[in-house]
């Protein structure tokens, strides 16, 4: 069985776990803009690369990052595959399955939705493994964001993890049963999948209960003013990373302002 776990925060000395929280928030919303800034997948390599440099200054693993992000990771391939679909009779053939074309224009904007899916999610999964829980409220606090929704993002990070937890004890809790999930009709498995599904919805109602009769006994007011542990204040290389963020966000919405970086046709084609 495995373990619970509270937060997606990987304990760790790296330079990012010292960087602000609140430089942390913003780079979520920087790689956000970024990626809409730009449709070319080439010029959207460039935010990917520095969510790889992200999670190399942050000590992770790709793989425990890859791992943590896979429900994603499904959704921006299957988008993939569906716009190769839509957009078959757009652009130039480059190849044909079953006799489905797949056009380069399809390829490219198919690519282009999957990358600004996954790269909004993986820069909140390394924030998240490189910040502790109680970090990220306080920087949500620090940039002005009301206490209200800031404790909803931070009981959020808190039971996405204890959810999978659960989900993953009432598994091996069901195929120690006999419960073979891959065998079967498309029926039979939808009727084994409710096996789980079930207990665990009502796991979760009893978290979320408990969760919130802890909290009224406790006479929680969200809008009674806070003090925190750590006082938040900016050193010389948070302000060194927001300057860049900032320098390479006008660059970028300079450069599309000019025609750069929008997705083409196609690959043969002529731009749109």
């Amino acid at each position: 069985m495995s373990s619970i776990r509270t937060s997606f925060y990987e304990d760790n000395e790296s330079f990012l776990f010292r960087v602000d929280p609140r430089v942390k928030l913003l780079y979520i919303l920087w790689v956000f803009a970024m990626i809409m800034v730009f449709t070319a997948p080439i010029y959207q390599a460039f935010t990917m690369t520095s969510l790889l440099l992200a999670a190399f200054a942050g000590g992770l693993s790709l793989s425990k990052v890859a791992n943590a992000g896979k429900l994603g990771i499904y959704v921006g391939l299957t988008s993939w595959v569906l716009w190769i679909i839509f957009l078959h009779d757009e652009g130039t053939t480059l190849f044909t399955i079953l006799g489905w074309p797949v056009t380069d224009y399809g390829v490219l904007k198919g690519l282009s939705v999957a990358l600004r899916i996954t790269s909004v999610l993986f820069a909140f999964l390394i924030v998240a493994m490189t910040t502790p829980t109680r970090d990220i409220i306080t920087g949500l606090y620090g940039l002005r964001v009301s206490v209200v929704f800031s404790m909803v993002i931070g009981i959020i990070l808190r039971l996405i993890p204890q959810f999978q937890s659960e989900h993953t004890t009432i598994m091996e809790a069901q195929r120690s049963r006999a419960t073979e999930f891959n065998k079967g009709g498309l029926m039979t498995r939808f009727r084994k999948h409710t096996s789980y599904i079930i207990p665990l919805t009502l796991r979760a109602l009893k978290i979320v209960s408990d969760l919130s009769i802890a909290m009224e006994s406790r006479a929680y007011d969200p809008y009674t003013p806070r003090t925190f542990v750590r006082e938040l204040k900016m050193q010389r290389s948070d302000w060194v990373i927001l300057i860049c963020m900032g320098v390479f966000l006008v660059i970028s919405i300079t450069l599309r302002l000019y025609g750069f970086g929008v997705l083409q046709l196609g690959l043969l084609g002529s731009g749109q």
